[in-house]
């Protein structure tokens, strides 16, 4: 059955408004899932659209939010916020580029999952980028709080960030870059905008450094959320990661991994699972600038960090999909979750410059890749794009389908669903979870056609 999405909501946020769920029942604890915006036991899929035009601002931005059930997404419900929403900090302005980046955690512990986005063109005449908290409640997102550089006015705020309980103390945390810090922001986070203390984590070891992305995640098999930064290494230029093991006493940067010389960092994404389920989270990069067509590397976690020996994954490993051409921008977005309930985690890759057929329109694609005792591999893996049986579109669109990729299990069931932008066409598609993976079978697609460049980021 294929759902086209009205375009209302999309009309009300051109002219500057936001249309809000209805209310839904409330939870006493924290939230049960990091993406459970308005408490009802289900997973809620945001998305960040940093080109959105809002109240004829071009490339304003703003956050779209489908809510889940237990019959999937609900496309006709979306939520759309903005800084020119109501209760929200901030004004819609050009260039803002609000949404570029988000990430969800219930970061007040109220039940109520909520979305941390980051506006790095954000510019109030002395402090440059910003990121906002739109918290959750039982209507859905409400209110918003935002915060600045802790320190350095014109660096560039929240080029990245990741949320975590780094310190063990039942509190989230937060740690942003900026164009040369690494900001360790304690919680508890608060709906007036307060917070707990900073710390700047640079210089790390006297290194001169570029802190590019940021990723939480449990590594080390202690119960602790750690993280890991990657960025260049200008003293040896190279790209590194900068691991931070966390701790009661707070995260302590415990190693440095330096990534294959021919990994390139333009562009790149990354996540962390345990696809082995040996209870050590592996850091995964997606790398689609490097060689020839994009590859993934695969960091497998250990007691003290990621471990520096690398699998390296390419459309050229066995059993992979396709083959390796220029630009294919293999590993332009990655994201983990179990896909067909086997209890491994499966890693979705976006192929966002792969050409389907003869081309030359690069219409794009995603593969998933089992996860399994052995880790991943290549071995049945699955490729979806528009040729897929279900999936709405034409391969002769230039349609840059994979650029960003998310696996959630919207509707409880044990398997995730796909959910894989497509921002050249200016379309969202979400692929149902089956015992044999994500299906073109039941698809739909949200579009934006009232929204200017649906650059579709969504939350890992």
């Amino acid at each position: 059955m294929r759902i086209r999405v009205v375009t209302a909501a999309a009309t009300l946020l051109a002219a500057g408004l936001t249309p809000f769920a209805l209310p839904t029942p409330a939870t006493a604890a924290s939230a049960k899932y990091a993406d459970d915006f308005n408490g009802d036991g289900y997973r809620d899929l945001a998305v960040g659209d940093r080109g959105a035009t809002v109240g004829g601002a071009s490339k304003a931005g703003a956050v779209v939010v489908l809510y889940g059930s237990a019959t999937g997404l609900d496309p006709a419900g979306r939520t759309i916020v903005s800084q020119n929403s109501a209760g929200i900090p901030g004004s819609a302005e050009a260039g803002d580029g609000f949404g570029t980046d988000i990430t969800t955690r219930d970061l007040n512990r109220d039940g109520y999952a909520d979305v941390i986005a980051t506006a790095p063109g954000e510019n109030d005449g002395s402090f440059h980028g910003t990121f906002t908290v739109l918290w959750g409640s039982a209507s859905g997102l409400s209110s918003g709080s935002a915060y600045k550089n802790p320190k350095y006015p014109d660096k560039g705020f929240a080029k990245d960030l990741a949320v975590g309980d780094f310190n063990a103390d039942g509190k989230q945390d937060v740690v942003a870059v900026d164009d040369d810090n690494i900001w360790y922001l304690r919680g508890p986070f608060t709906k007036s905008g307060s917070r707990g203390s900073a710390t700047d984590f640079d210089p790390v070891d006297g290194e001169n450094i570029s802190p590019g992305r940021v990723v939480a995640g449990k590594v080390t098999n202690d119960g602790t959320a750690d993280f890991a930064v990657l960025g260049d290494d200008w003293d040896t230029d190279s790209n590194r990661v900068w691991f931070y093991k966390g701790s009661s006493s707070g995260p302590t940067k415990t190693k440095k991994v330096s990534l294959p010389s021919a990994a390139s960092l333009m562009e790149a994404s990354v996540t962390i699972a345990d696809y082995d389920q040996n209870g050590y989270g592996d850091l995964t990069v997606g790398a689609p600038r490097t060689g020839t067509g994009g590859a993934v590397y695969i960091l497998p976690g250990t007691s003290t960090g990621p471990s520096s020996s690398a699998r390296k994954i390419t459309q050229s490993t066995s059993g992979v999909s396709g083959s390796a051409e220029s630009a294919d921008s293999f590993g332009s977005d990655v994201s983990a979750a179990d896909t067909n309930g086997d209890g491994y985690p499966d890693l979705a890759v976006g192929v966002k410059g792969e050409m389907i057929g003869d081309g030359p329109f690069r219409a794009g694609g995603v593969t998933v890749l089992r996860g399994s005792a052995s880790g991943v591999t290549g071995t049945d893996s699955r490729w979806y794009d528009y040729a897929t049986p279900g999936v709405e579109g034409e391969t002769t669109e230039e349609g840059w389908l994979g650029d960003s990729v998310q696996l959630r299990d919207y509707n409880g069931d044990g398997r995730a669903e796909l959910a894989a932008a497509a921002p050249e066409v200016g379309r969202l598609y979400v692929l149902p979870g089956t015992t044999s993976g994500p299906t073109g079978t039941g698809s739909f697609l949200v579009e934006a056609p009232t929204l200017t460049n649906f650059w579709a980021e969504l939350a890992d």
